[in-house]
Parts: structure tokens; C-alpha cells; sequence
């Protein structure tokens, strides 16, 4: 596959093409190009590219599952301080890999040495995009235009608070987000808008991060060190003063009336201390509750479920090679949004899963339940595609044809694979018996189904299973047209390379037949003395026959 170095501007196309988060492409990712090709020339280019640029490019290529040849390609880019090949070695890398987040800085300022500080932002922002979640990332962005924006313009400040915003509402919810929220609140100190800063603390609050108890200090502390009117808002500061004249009295006689007249069923005292909790009832009452504690509790529900998708998706940072924490993910998603749930998939099976089989028939399951046959289709192929000769995709295949009402796709599928494994006698077999099974079972054909175990079997006259199945086809028929193919059969496996046990089964087999279809006496007799004869000759002599 030809692999160009596009501008650092058309990444996000690149990396949309290549399955990003941001984007899922209508095609599936191809991971294993067919062929390699040097990237060509552009005119902006570095002069040449280093001596050993090519093989260890092509290395990465040849084998793209092989993490360390991309590290080796990317730290030979690095030693060689050469910038075009260090850019295309990226692109490639995190095209395949977008949660390494550290290579997305790396990337960053690579261009930012080379005074691309614009493409450091729009490196920045396609990361973010691909790891919404990485308080790192994050934080190297805004050090990034803080480090490079003319804070003398007055739309920079603005700006900065925009990507703050942006950063707490993507990962603010993280546990690990502390940093990022204490430098919001350190550069709004900087700015001197002590408001600001006091809203920020006040929304910290409300997240349980690692350092909670610090940012509960800092806000007291930074509450303590400035005058109310210097940190709120005059309607807020008002409002303040008015609640602190009347909240000591208005408390006090609302909790005098919630001991006397909501107290738990059989208790005397109440069951928790006094406190100013919003949920005042933690314990079963028939009284009804009223609009603040209703509202109270749906908020705290509201939070906890965003904090469910916060955590999937912290998880899945670490565990995205493993395809039990997706699936899981899928299965909290569907109930609300199929949409969601499919942009799930996408993100798990066209970046991190392309090779495991097991979550792409689930995705082509999840199509298929949700009535879109045609992507349930193009998910089983895009993964036969990309992992060729797995039995259980292409058998997946034919049943959603069959179960979509088109028996002749289905048919031509299980042609098709057994045409393509002459070479390999067991998948051979295996197809051949499938296919047979069909045209028996549900295409009402007998004499295909005979001729498709027939021609098997001149591949494979060793296959017992073949046999077997033959033998079953024929004993399903009319039992008076069908006894001189039965009988046929029988001598067929008699006379192949098969184990003395399985020799033997066939035989019994045979004589059941005739014992219980026969029309004469003389027919019967001839085939219990051409069985007896076979258990003196194979020595099986510790199983009689089993019509005595």
C-alpha cells in the first residue's frame, strides 16, 4: 500500500481514513497492506531521508502488529533529528495507535521546534480527539498556547478559557484530573479574576478526584484570603448576606420538624446525626418526599451515571487490546442508545481489534439484531478480508444469508469455500459436509448433497466424517429406494483407510438397516454374516452384533 506524508493539516483525514475515534471510516482499515511502497517525495521535504529509514519503514509494515518495530522506527526518526521522517513515521504510528498519548506530545513538539506552531496546536487537538480523556494531553495543549499566544491580544485570554473549559468538560471527571484543574484555577489567579477562580474551586468540588481534601483547603483557603465581595458576583454577594441572617434560625426549625414528624418506622431518635445534606432521607418512609429531596436524588443519579461512562472510558484507555472490557461497555450503552453502542464497536474493532474475530461477529450480530443486514454483511467480510480463512467467519456469513431469506447467497458461500480449500483436505471436508447438510436440510436436494460428499471424498477417503454423513444422507431416504445406496455406502467405508473401531460402526450400521427396512429374510442373513466375518478380521469380537 503507498503511503504518502500528507501536511501535518490533512492529518485528521488521514486519521479519519484510518479509523479514528473522532471519525470511523465507511470502509474497514485494512492493517496488513498487501505491499510496500516508499512514501513519495514532497516539496517541503528535508532533503533525503535517513540510510535506514526504508528498512526499518518497511519492517513496520511488513509486520503492523509488531509494536517494537514501530518504537524502533520511531527512536531511529528521533536519533536521526530528521524532521520528515519523523513526521511520516508519526502519522503512520498513531494512525494505528492514537492512545499513545505520549507520541502525541512527542509530535507536538516536534513542530513546535521547528517553529510549526500551528500544526503543534492541530497535532494537539487530533490527539485530543482520538483521547478525549488524557488529563496529560490536555494540560501539554494549554501549556502549548500559553506558550506561544500573545497574551497581550485580548481574544488570547479568551481562548485559553475556552480550551479550559473544553479540557474539565472531556476529563475533569477523571480521578486523576487534579492537575488540570488546579492549573485552571492557578492561571485564572494569574489573570487576577479572583471570581473565576473562586467558580472554578466551587466546581471541584463537586468531583471526587485523588485530591479532593486539597482542593477543599485551597478553596478555604482562598476564601479566607479575599473579601466575599471580591469573589462573587454583587447579586451572589446580596444573596449571601441575606441567607446568613435567616439560614441559623430557618435550619433549625426545619430540622426540629423533620425529627418530630419523619423518623424512620419503629425508631425513637433520629437515625443519622443533624447535617445540611440535601438527602435527608436515607431510610424507607410512606411520607411523601418533597421537590428538593426528589430533585436531589436525581441529580445525584445523573452524576453517577456519567461517572459510569467516565469510567468505562478511563478503562478502556488502559484495556483497549482487551475486547471483554468493550463488550461490556456495549452492553451498558445499547439499552440507552444503539448509536452509541455501535460507535463503540467501530472504535474497538477498526483501531484496536482489527485482528480479533470474536467482537466483529459480535458487532455483525448487534447489526443484524438491530435490522441493518447490510452493515451485519459488510463487517464479516471486512474481517474475512482481513483475516482470511477462518471457518467460523465465512460459516457466520452464510447463516445471516440464510436467515435473511437468501438461501442461494448462503449456498454460493459455502461453494465458494470449499472450492478454495482443495489444498487443505480437513477444511475441505468440513466445508463439503456443511454445505451437503444444506442442500439436504433446507434445499431438498439429496442427489447435490450425494454428489458434494462424493467429490469430497475423492480428496479425502480417509475422512470418516465424510462417510458418516453420506451414510446419513442415504439412510434418510425411502427406506425401500434407498436400502442398495446404504448398503453401497457401507462397502465404500469397508473398502477406505479407516481406523478397525469406525469399520466396524459402519458395518453395524448397515446391518440395522437391514434388519429393520430388509423385505426378505436371505438379505438380512447375507449382511450379518459379511459383519461377522469383518469382527473376526479386525479382531472386534468384545461387541456382538446388536441383533443378537
Amino acid at each position: 500500500m503507498e503511503v504518502s506524508a500528507p501536511p501535518l493539516i490533512e492529518m485528521a483525514e488521514m486519521l479519519e481514513e484510518n479509523g479514528s475515534v473522532a471519525a470511523a471510516p465507511e470502509a474497514p482499515v485494512d492493517p496488513e497492506p498487501p505491499s510496500f511502497t516508499m512514501p513519495p517525495a514532497v516539496e517541503d521535504e528535508e532533503g533525503e531521508l535517513p540510510a535506514d529509514f526504508e528498512r526499518l519503514w518497511k519492517a513496520a509494515h511488513d509486520n503492523p502488529h509488531d509494536f517494537t518495530s514501530w518504537t524502533d522506527l520511531l527512536q531511529y526518526c528521533e536519533q536521526e533529528s530528521h524532521i520528515t521522517a519523523s513526521r511520516r513515521a508519526l502519522v503512520a504510528f498513531l494512525a494505528r495507535y492514537p492512545l499513545c498519548y505520549g507520541y502525541w506530545k512527542k509530535f507536538a513538539d516536534l513542530e513546535r521546534r521547528a517553529g510549526n506552531n500551528t500544526k503543534a496546536e492541530e497535532v494537539c487537538e487530533q490527539g485530543l480527539q482520538a483521547i478525549p480523556l488524557s488529563v496529560d494531553l490536555w494540560i501539554h495543549y494549554i501549556n502549548l498556547l500559553l506558550g506561544t499566544l500573545d497574551m497581550n491580544l485580548p481574544e488570547s485570554p479568551k481562548r485559553i478559557r475556552s480550551v479550559f473549559e473544553d479540557a474539565v468538560a472531556a476529563a475533569g471527571l477523571d480521578f486523576h484530573s487534579d492537575r488540570l484543574w488546579d492549573l485552571y484555577v492557578e492561571w485564572e489567579k494569574e489573570q487576577g479574576n479572583m471570581r473565576n477562580a473562586a467558580a472554578v474551586l466551587d466546581r471541584v468540588l463537586k468531583v471526587p478526584t485523588q485530591l479532593y481534601n486539597t482542593h477543599y483547603d485551597k478553596f478555604k483557603e482562598h476564601l479566607n484570603g479575599h473579601e466575599p465581595k471580591d469573589i462573587l458576583l454583587p447579586e451572589e454577594y446580596e444573596e449571601l448576606r441575606t441567607l446568613c441572617r435567616q439560614s441559623q434560625k430557618a435550619e433549625r426549625a426545619e430540622q426540629a420538624q423533620e425529627e418530630e414528624k419523619e423518623r424512620p418506622p419503629g425508631e425513637e431518635e433520629p437515625a443519622t446525626p443533624e447535617g445540611t445534606d440535601t438527602i435527608k432521607r436515607p431510610y424507607f418512609h410512606v411520607k411523601s418526599l418533597d421537590r428538593l429531596q426528589l430533585r436531589a436524588w436525581h441529580s445525584y443519579l445523573d452524576w453517577e451515571i456519567s461517572e459510569v461512562r467516565i469510567l468505562f472510558e478511563r478503562c478502556l484507555i488502559a484495556c483497549a487490546l482487551y475486547e471483554e472490557f468493550w463488550i461490556r461497555y456495549i452492553q451498558y450503552l445499547e439499552p440507552q442508545s444503539v448509536e452509541e453502542a455501535r460507535a463503540i464497536f467501530k472504535r474497538a474493532c477498526e483501531i484496536h481489534l482489527t485482528n480479533k474475530p470474536n467482537i466483529h461477529m459480535q458487532w455483525a450480530t448487534f447489526e443484524e439484531r438491530h435490522g441493518d443486514l447490510t452493515e451485519a454483511r459488510r463487517v464479516l467480510e471486512a474481517m474475512e478480508k482481513n483475516l482470511p480463512g477462518l471457518a467460523m467467519v465465512r460459516l457466520r456469513r452464510a447463516a445471516l444469508e440464510r436467515r435473511a431469506g437468501q438461501l442461494d447467497q448462503s449456498e454460493a458461500l459455502l461453494q465458494e469455500a470449499v472450492a478454495d480449500s482443495k489444498e487443505k483436505p480437513m477444511l475441505h471436508a468440513f466445508y463439503s459436509i456443511k454445505l451437503a447438510r444444506l442442500l439436504l436440510k433446507l434445499g431438498r436436494n439429496p442427489s447435490r448433497a450425494r454428489r458434494v460428499l462424493q467429490e469430497a471424498l475423492e480428496i479425502s477417503p480417509d475422512n470418516d466424517k465424510l462417510y458418516l454423513n453420506l451414510l446419513e444422507l442415504e439412510v434418510s431416504g425411502d427406506p425401500w429406494a434407498s436400502s442398495e445406496a446404504v448398503q453401497e455406502c457401507v462397502t465404500r467405508a469397508l473398502a477406505a483407510p479407516l481406523a478397525p473401531h469406525t469399520k466396524i460402526l459402519f458395518s453395524q450400521r448397515g446391518l440395522q438397516f437391514a434388519e429393520d427396512y430388509s423385505n426378505s429374510i436371505q438379505s438380512v442373513l447375507s449382511v450379518y454374516e459379511e459383519h461377522q466375518k469383518l469382527l473376526k478380521e479386525l479382531g472386534g469380537t468384545k461387541r456382538g452384533a446388536e441383533n443378537g
